[in-house]
C-alpha cells in the first residue's frame, strides 16, 4: 500500500485493500474533482512527527512511508447562506434557520448603499449567482451540496448534519458548536474518490518531481481564474464571522486522515503526469477546463483500476465500439462486447484471488464470502460500470450489450491530454497513443497487437476494425481535431494555445 506503514483505525473492506480506500459509487463526477481540490489545497501534516506542508503535493520519502492528515477549512456560513434556502426541508434545523437569518441581517447591515428593497435584491442576486455553480442537482440538505470549483473559498469538505446534534440546539452568537458541529468525518457523498486520486498523484510526483512546479501552478491557476467569485465568497464568510465573534482559541480546526492506495497503480504514474502536462497547459476557458478534467480524471481513475485487476494472462486493453453516426457495426458491436465481458471477468477474479489471499490484519473478513464479494463488486466492477456510463465510455446506459465506446467529452479529454497545445500527429500515431497509455484498441493494427499478445480472439478478417476506424476518424472531425491532408493522411490537432508561462 502507499502509504507504506497504512494502518487504519478499524478494518477496512477488501474493495478498498484492492482498489484504494475506499471509492463507493454514491459520489458524482464533480465531487471526486472537489475533492481531489479540497485535499491539494489543504495544509497538509505527517502523522507521526506532524510535519507541516503548505504546497499541493510535498515531495518527501516520510510521507511515502507516514500516513497523512490534511486540514480542510468548513466556511459552514459560507455554504448555509448559499444552499440553506433552496434545499430539502429535511435537515433544516431550527438553529440552521436562525443562523441563516442572522447572516443575512449581518450582510444587509454591511451593505451601505441602496435602500431595503436594493440591499435585499443585491444578496438575493449574489445568493442565486453562488447556487448557480451547484455541482449536484440531486435533492440533498443543504450541508449536503457543494459548488463548481470557480473558487478556492468554495471547494469545502463535506459536513453532515447529524439530526441528534441539531435538533436541541439553540442559537448563541459566540458559540462554536453552532458551524463546528456538524460531522466531518463521515463519508456520505464525497466518498474518497478524489483522495485516492490525490495520492495517486502524489505518488507519481513523487516519483517524477519534475512534473511538480507546472502541475501545481496550472491548477491553481484554473481555480483562481475568478477572483471575483472570492470576493463575493469572502464578503459573505467575513461578515458572518464578525458577527459570531467566535474567539480564536475556541475554534476547531478540522482535521481528516488521507487513506491509502495501491502500490499497483504506480504503473500508471507516469501516463498520469504526461496527460496532465498536455492537458493543463492547453489554453482553455477555465470553465471548459473543470468540466473536461472532471471527465479526464474519472478515466484515469478507470484506468488504473483495471490495470491493478489485470494479470500477464488477463487482457488489459478496452475494445472500442465508436458507434459513430452512419458508421454502425455488428460486427464490432458484437466483439465489443465480448470484450467487455471479459474485462469484467477480470476484476471479478481479482476480487476472488484478492479474498484467497494472505492480507493485513485490518483487511475486514467476516466470514461470509458471498457478503464480502457482492460487496467488493458493488465498489469495483459495477462502479466502474456506473462513473463509466456517465462519463459516456461504456454504452448503453441501460439494457443489455455493454461495452466500451467514446463520447464526445471524452475524445476532447483524450487529444488535450496526448497532444501537447498546437501539436499534430498522424490519425494512427494517435491511436498507437491511445493504445500505449489507455489500452484503447480502435483500429486493426491495434487488435493485431492484442491478438499476437492472445489477449484478443484470432480474426483472419478485420476490415470491420477499419470501419471503426474510419467512424474514428468522423467523430473526431465532428469534434473539431482532426483534418485530412489526403486521402491516405489524417492529422490530429490539439487547437488550443499553450497557457502562458
Amino acid at each position: 500500500m502507499y502509504p507504506s506503514d497504512y494502518k487504519p483505525a478499524k478494518q477496512i473492506p477488501l474493495q478498498s485493500y484492492l482498489f484504494g480506500h475506499r471509492i463507493q459509487d454514491s459520489q458524482t463526477k464533480y465531487e471526486y474533482l472537489i475533492e481531489f481540490l479540497q485535499v491539494a489545497i489543504s495544509p497538509k501534516a505527517v502523522e507521526y512527527n506532524n510535519k507541516h506542508y503548505d504546497c499541493m503535493f510535498p515531495v518527501n520519502e516520510e510521507h511515502c512511508d507516514n500516513r497523512m492528515q490534511y486540514y480542510p477549512v468548513s466556511r459552514i456560513g459560507l455554504k448555509r447562506f448559499v444552499f440553506f434556502p433552496k434545499s430539502k426541508l429535511d435537515g433544516k434545523a431550527a438553529v440552521d434557520k436562525k443562523a441563516y437569518e442572522e447572516c443575512l441581517k449581518a450582510l444587509e447591515a454591511r451593505i451601505v448603499n441602496g435602500n431595503t428593497s436594493q440591499i435585499k435584491n443585491a444578496l438575493l442576486i449574489i445568493q442565486n449567482l453562488l447556487n448557480g455553480f451547484s455541482a449536484v442537482n440531486q435533492n440533498r440538505s443543504w450541508f449536503d451540496q457543494n459548488m463548481l470549483p470557480v473558487c478556492p473559498e468554495v471547494i469545502l469538505p463535506e459536513g453532515m448534519g447529524i439530526k441528534s446534534w441539531r435538533q436541541g440546539m439553540t442559537f448563541q452568537q459566540c458559540d462554536p458548536d453552532i458551524d463546528s458541529k456538524f460531522d466531518f468525518k463521515k463519508y456520505t457523498y464525497m466518498c474518497r474518490g478524489g483522495e485516492v486520486y490525490y495520492l495517486h498523484l502524489l505518488n507519481a510526483i513523487n516519483q517524477f518531481p519534475e512534473y511538480k512546479e507546472l502541475i501545481e501552478k496550472r491548477i491553481r491557476e484554473m481555480i483562481t481564474s475568478f477572483p471575483q467569485f472570492s470576493c463575493l465568497c469572502n464578503f459573505v464568510q467575513d461578515t458572518w464571522d464578525e458577527f459570531m465573534a467566535v474567539s480564536p482559541e475556541d475554534k476547531k480546526t478540522l482535521s481528516k486522515d488521507l487513506g491509502a492506495i495501491p502500490t499497483s497503480f504506480e504503473v500508471r504514474n507516469k501516463y498520469t503526469l504526461e496527460e496532465l502536462e498536455n492537458f493543463l497547459n492547453s489554453k482553455c476557458h477555465p470553465f471548459e477546463k473543470m468540466e473536461t478534467f472532471a471527465n479526464g480524471l474519472i478515466l484515469q481513475m478507470l484506468r488504473m483500476m483495471y490495470l491493478s485487476a489485470s494479470t500477464e494472462k488477463s487482457s488489459n486493453c478496452w475494445l472500442i465500439d465508436v458507434n459513430c453516426k452512419g458508421y454502425e457495426n455488428t460486427e464490432i458491436k458484437k466483439a465489443a462486447i465480448s470484450a467487455f465481458k471479459r474485462n469484467e471477468e477480470t476484476i471479478s477474479t481479482y476480487l476472488y484471488d484478492g479474498l484467497d489471499a494472505d492480507k493485513p490484519e485490518w483487511v475486514a473478513n467476516n466470514g461470509d464470502e458471498v457478503k464480502t464479494i457482492k460487496a467488493a463488486a458493488d465498489d469495483s466492477y459495477r462502479l466502474f460500470r456506473k462513473l463509466g456510463k456517465s462519463l459516456g465510455i461504456i454504452i448503453p446506459n441501460t439494457g443489455t450489450g455493454m461495452r466500451f465506446s467514446l463520447s464526445e467529452d471524452i475524445v476532447k479529454f483524450l487529444v488535450l491530454s496526448i497532444i501537447p497545445p498546437k501539436h499534430m500527429i498522424t490519425l494512427d500515431e494517435f491511436m498507437d497513443l491511445l493504445h500505449e497509455h489507455f489500452g484503447m484498441v480502435i483500429g486493426a493494427a491495434q487488435y493485431r497487437k492484442e491478438m499476437a499478445n492472445n489477449m484478443l480472439p484470432p480474426i483472419s478478417d478485420l476490415s470491420f476494425m477499419e470501419e471503426n476506424k474510419n467512424a474514428f476518424s468522423e467523430k473526431l472531425k465532428e469534434c473539431g481535431f482532426l483534418r485530412d491532408l489526403s486521402d491516405a493522411t489524417s492529422i490530429v490537432e490539439n487547437p488550443y494555445d499553450k497557457e502562458e508561462e
